[in-house]
């Protein structure tokens, strides 16, 4: 009886853990798991009773991606955190302050569309280890599939530096093409790099489907 009951609790633990994650399938075959807190992971999953495997064959005649359209108005999307996650640079020297945040704003107005990047870098001398943002300087996102879009910063930006307080912040916005915005919001985003002036890192997407989400709310 003991085991039977233990049993039965293992089944419904499993139950509520799968509820709570979302599975997508990549143009290129692969299945993602989606979790509520943003992260994901590559899986094998069982749809419909059949086994998916990680990678699955696609057919020679594979239809070409139609991108939707998409018609912009006026309005701004709230705030919302987008990286969040360590710099290979700062950890070398700092065993805990060397978290890098950035926070989104996607603002459509004329037509034309920004995202402002809010950085705030764990270190009160930002400028030491990353320099300025340059005119030219890229945030590149890459989506599911291995597709990458780089967003070019077009002036310069310097850091504001709090070294009382033990952080920096750079406050930057990016112009959005159409065709980006028809990219974004057709697949997810795993990884970020950021081409600073005086490096380049890889961070971590803590929301994935940010432009999924966000996109719909500046499009009629």
């Amino acid at each position: 009886m003991r085991s039977f009951l233990f049993l039965c609790l293992i089944f419904f633990g499993t139950l509520q853990i799968t509820q709570a994650q979302q599975t997508a399938l990549t143009s290129d075959g692969k299945v993602v798991v989606l979790y509520e807190n943003g992260t994901w992971k590559y899986a094998d999953v069982k749809v419909n009773n059949h086994k998916v495997q990680q990678n699955i064959i696609q057919p020679t005649n594979t239809k070409v991606e139609v991108l939707k359209p998409i018609i912009l108005k006026n309005a701004e999307v709230p705030k919302t955190s987008f990286i969040k996650g360590p710099s290979k640079k700062l950890a070398k020297h700092f065993r805990v302050k060397n978290i890098v945040r950035c926070q989104f704003t996607l603002i459509s107005k004329d037509n034309k569309v920004k995202l402002k990047t809010d950085w705030k870098i764990m270190n009160g001398e930002a400028y030491s280890y990353f320099g300025f943002i340059n005119d030219g300087d890229k945030l590149t996102l890459e989506l599911i599939g291995g597709e990458k879009i780089d967003l070019i910063y077009t002036k310069e930006f310097e850091p504001k530096e709090f070294e009382k307080y033990g952080f920096s912040t750079y406050t930057a916005e990016l112009d959005l093409s159409i065709e980006q915005l028809q990219k974004l919001q057709s697949k997810l985003v795993y990884k970020a790099y950021m081409n600073w002036g005086r490096r380049t890192e890889e961070y971590k997407v803590v929301n994935p489907s940010y432009f999924i989400k966000s996109i719909p709310e500046i499009s009629k």
